[in-house]
C-alpha cells in the first residue's frame, strides 16, 4: 500500500472514529442521566474527570516515543526502535505503579465527598476501578510510535470504533437491566483491555521484529525521552489552560449563566477542530523520517503541500460554519443564544489559523525543535488571559473571544512561521507563498455563497442545513482542489482520490 493511500484511509477512518464517538456520546448522555439519576451521573462525571487528570502522568512521553521510534524506522534501525520501546516500557511501568498507589489513596479520600454510608463504598470502588484501568493503559503507550510510523492509522481507528460501539452496547444492556454505576465502571475497564490487546496486535503485526528484553533498556535513551517529553508536557498544560481560562474569565467578570452561550460557540468550534485534526494530523512520523535522512528538500515540499491541504479543508469547514452556524444554533438551542454565533465566528478565525499551520508544529516535533511551540504556547496563554481580562469589561463575551483570537492570530500567523522556518532551514517566504494560492482560490466562491444565502434564503431545519452545507462544501472544495495546488501536487492528489469523475475534476 502506498503512503498516500495509507494516509487517505487513515484520514477517513479517524474522522469516522470521531463522528462515532460524538454520536454515541450524544445519545448515551441523556440515557445515563435518566437511568442513573442526576446524583449518580454526577458522581460518574467526577470520577471521569479524575481519570482524565491521571493522563497528565504521561508528561508528554508518548510524543517522545513516537518521535524516536519514527526516527529509528526512518533510518531502518530496528534495534534502536526496540531500545526506545523497551526503555519507554520500563518508564511507563513505573508510572503505572505510581498511578495504582495514587488511586488507592484517592479511593479512600473520595469517601469524604459523599454523605451516605452505602454511597461511600460505591465511590471508593469506582475510583479504584477507573484508576487501575488507566494505570494498565500506560505500558501500552510504549508502542505509541509503532502504529503511526508504519501508517496503521486506519487499523487503530477501526479498533477504537469497534470498542466504542461494544462499550455502548454493553452499557445500554446492563444499565437497562438495572445494574448501577459500578457496572458502568466494570464495562469501561474491560473494553479498555480489549482496546489495549487489539492495539498490541496491530503494533506486533506492523513491526514483526519487536522484541521485549531488559537488555534493550537504555539509561541514555531514557534521558533523551525525558528531555523531549518535557517540552511536550509544557505544551499539553498550555493547551489545557487555553481551553479553560475563558470560562473562568466569563464566570468571574460576567456571570455563571453567561458561560452557557460562550460554551455553545466554543463547542461548535471544538467539534470542527476535532474532525479536521483527525483528518490530517498524521505527518509527524513522515516528517521525522525525512529529518532523519536529512532530506530537507522533500521535507519542505511535503510541508508546503500539507499546509495547502490544511488551508483548503479549513476554509471549507470554517466557511460552512460561518454560513450555517447561525441557523444551526437557532435550530439546536433556540434564537435566545444568538450571541453564541459571534463568539463562534471569532474563535473560529483563530482556531482555523492554528489548524492551517499545524504542519509547522509537526515539522518542529520531527526535528526535536518543539520547544519553540512550547514557548509560543506559554506566551499565547498569558496574552489570552491579559487581553481577555481587559476586553471583557468593554465587550463582554465578544471581548473574551477576541482575547483568545488575537494572540492566535499574531503568534500563529507571524511569530511561529518565522522561528519554525528558521529551525527547519526553509525560507519563510516560501511558507507564506504556499498559502496564497488556496486562500485566493476559495475566498471568492465562499463570499459569493454567503451573500446569495443571506439575501434570498431562509434556512431553519436540519435537512436544509445539511443540504446547503453539502452544496457549499462541494463547490468550495472544487475551487480549492482545482486552483489551490500546483500541477505536481494535483498529480499526487489524483493518486489518492477515488473515482474517475473526481479525478477528472482536478
Amino acid at each position: 500500500m502506498s503512503t498516500a493511500i495509507a494516509l487517505l484511509k487513515g484520514s477517513v477512518t479517524r474522522v469516522s472514529q470521531t463522528f462515532v464517538s460524538i454520536v454515541v456520546a450524544f445519545f448515551m448522555m441523556p440515557f445515563l442521566i435518566h437511568e442513573l439519576g442526576d446524583y449518580w451521573y454526577g458522581i460518574w462525571t467526577v470520577v471521569g474527570s479524575l481519570a482524565a487528570a491521571y493522563h497528565l502522568f504521561d508528561m508528554g512521553m508518548a510524543s517522545a516515543v513516537t518521535r524516536y521510534v519514527s526516527r529509528s524506522f526512518g533510518l531502518k534501525d530496528d534495534h534502536q526502535a526496540n531500545v526506545t520501546i523497551n526503555t519507554a516500557l520500563a518508564i511507563y511501568s513505573v508510572i503505572a505503579l505510581v498511578i495504582v498507589f495514587v488511586s488507592i489513596g484517592a479511593s479512600f479520600a473520595a469517601r469524604a465527598f459523599v454523605d451516605e454510608a452505602a454511597s461511600k463504598d460505591v465511590m471508593q470502588v469506582l475510583v479504584l476501578i477507573i484508576g487501575v484501568s488507566v494505570a494498565l493503559e500506560f505500558p501500552f503507550n510504549a508502542l505509541a510510535g509503532v502504529a503511526s510510523a508504519k501508517l496503521r492509522f486506519h487499523q487503530v481507528a477501526l479498533t477504537r470504533i469497534c470498542t466504542t460501539l461494544i462499550g455502548a452496547a454493553f452499557t445500554w444492556w446492563f444499565i437497562t437491566e438495572g445494574y448501577g454505576v459500578v457496572a458502568l465502571a466494570v464495562i469501561t475497564f474491560f473494553t479498555a483491555r480489549i482496546s489495549n490487546l487489539l492495539y498490541f496486535l496491530i503494533c506486533r503485526s506492523a513491526f514483526p521484529s519487536l522484541r521485549f528484553s531488559r537488555r534493550h533498556i537504555s539509561r541514555q535513551n531514557s534521558k533523551e525521552l525525558f528531555q523531549y517529553s518535557a517540552w511536550s508536557f509544557v505544551i499539553a498544560i498550555a493547551y489545557q489552560l487555553r481551553n479553560n481560562v475563558d470560562n473562568f474569565v466569563v464566570a468571574g467578570f460576567l456571570s455563571a449563566a453567561s458561560v452557557t452561550p460562550y460554551a455553545i460557540g466554543l463547542r461548535l468550534v471544538d467539534y470542527v477542530a476535532q474532525f479536521l485534526s483527525q483528518a490530517t494530523n498524521m505527518f509527524v512520523p513522515i516528517f521525522t523520517a525525512y529529518h532523519a535522512r536529512e532530506d530537507k528538500t522533500e521535507l519542505h515540499t511535503k510541508l508546503q503541500f500539507v499546509t495547502r491541504l490544511n488551508l483548503v479543508i479549513a476554509m471549507v469547514a470554517g466557511g460552512g460554519l460561518v454560513l450555517f452556524g447561525q441557523a444551526f444554533i437557532n435550530r439546536w438551542m433556540g434564537p435566545s443564544y444568538a450571541e453564541a454565533y459571534w463568539v463562534m465566528v471569532i474563535l473560529l478565525v483563530g482556531r482555523m489559523i492554528g489548524f492551517a499551520n499545524h504542519p509547522l508544529n509537526s515539522a518542529l516535533y520531527a526535528a526535536n525543535k518543539h520547544k519553540i511551540v512550547a514557548k509560543i504556547d506559554i506566551i499565547e496563554v498569558m496574552l489570552n488571559l491579559a487581553i481577555s481580562l481587559v476586553l471583557v469589561q468593554y465587550f463582554e463575551l465578544i471581548g473574551v473571544a477576541l482575547g483568545t483570537m488575537i494572540p492566535l492570530l499574531l503568534l500563529r500567523l507571524l511569530v511561529l512561521p518565522y522561528f519554525a522556518c528558521a529551525a527547519i532551514e526553509m525560507p519563510v517566504s516560501d511558507y507564506y507563498q504556499c498559502m496564497v494560492r488556496p486562500i485566493v482560490s476559495m475566498i471568492f466562491p465562499i463570499s459569493g455563497m454567503y451573500y446569495i444565502l443571506a439575501g434570498k434564503t431562509t434556512i431553519d431545519s436540519y435537512p436544509q442545513i445539511l443540504a446547503y452545507g453539502a452544496a457549499m462544501a462541494f463547490i468550495a472544495g472544487i475551487f480549492g482542489l482545482k486552483c489551490g495546488f500546483t500541477r505536481r501536487e494535483k498529480d499526487e492528489l489524483r493518486k489518492i482520490i477515488p473515482g474517475r469523475r473526481l479525478k477528472a475534476l482536478l
